[in-house]
């Protein structure tokens, strides 16, 4: 069901909450999608740092899927080293990292969050100064840092397979462990195995190990490197 559909007032709470906390945000549907057109302004301690001009969708899917944030003015380039996509949208977040806070359904939370130190790293690189969230390395790396963290290994091989039991129905105890030890997980690394079932639903590994795939294919674009979570 679409995300305007799934409760009743939906629309009308999002636009009360953008009043109250982005009143130059102004939402508007289009279908299913919904769009917030207007300025975004970085505030820190109160003080309003920065403004950007931003269309961020909302998709038909959210929040299993993250909105789409275009910055409108032409400040930031369409560039890789400036964290955006080649279609133009901001790589604001991995999005598996953002679906396992537990605000993932807030839209104001997203706004709050990593939008905002999205635009605060911008404007210190704008300036030349480092970015002091940090950022991720650009396309398969970088999705291997995040789910790297997520699951607790740098071993590209066990992020693959920790993130693939974590997508299977049912545990199998005679299934190799992923650490890639050799040995039955029912005799090594059971107990971090049943830890991520149950922190990492299904539909969010099963996300990740799309992206994954899509990002090592030969034919892919190089994707953009997200502002570290």
């Amino acid at each position: 069901m679409p995300w305007h559909r799934e409760e009743p007032n939906v629309v009308e709470h999002l636009r009360a909450d953008l009043a109250r906390k982005y009143p130059d945000l102004h939402l508007s549907l289009d279908g299913d999608v919904g769009y917030l057109r207007g300025t975004f302004p970085v505030i820190h301690d109160g003080v309003e740092l920065d403004r950007f001009t931003v269309e961020i969708r909302i998709p038909e899917a959210f929040p299993r899927e993250i909105p789409i944030v275009f910055e409108k003015a032409h400040r930031i380039p369409h560039d890789v080293d400036w964290h955006t996509f080649q279609s133009g949208n901001l790589c604001v977040i991995v999005p598996e990292e953002w679906f396992l806070n537990p605000h993932s359904d807030s839209l104001i939370a997203y706004l709050d969050g990593p939008l905002r130190n999205y635009f605060i790293n911008h404007a210190l690189a704008e300036a030349g100064q480092p970015r002091p969230m940090g950022a991720r390395d650009h396309g398969a790396p970088g999705l291997f840092e995040a789910y790297g963290e997520i699951v607790g290994t740098t071993n590209h091989s066990a992020i693959v397979k920790y993130l693939d039991y974590c997508t299977a129905k049912k545990l199998k105890l005679h299934w190799k462990c992923p650490c890639g030890s050799g040995r039955r997980v029912s005799i090594c690394h059971l107990g971090k195995v049943i830890e991520l079932r149950k922190r990492v639903p299904r539909w969010i590994a099963e996300k990740a190990l799309n992206r994954l795939k899509q990002a090592l294919a030969p034919t892919s674009a190089p994707a953009s490197s997200p502002v570290k979570a």
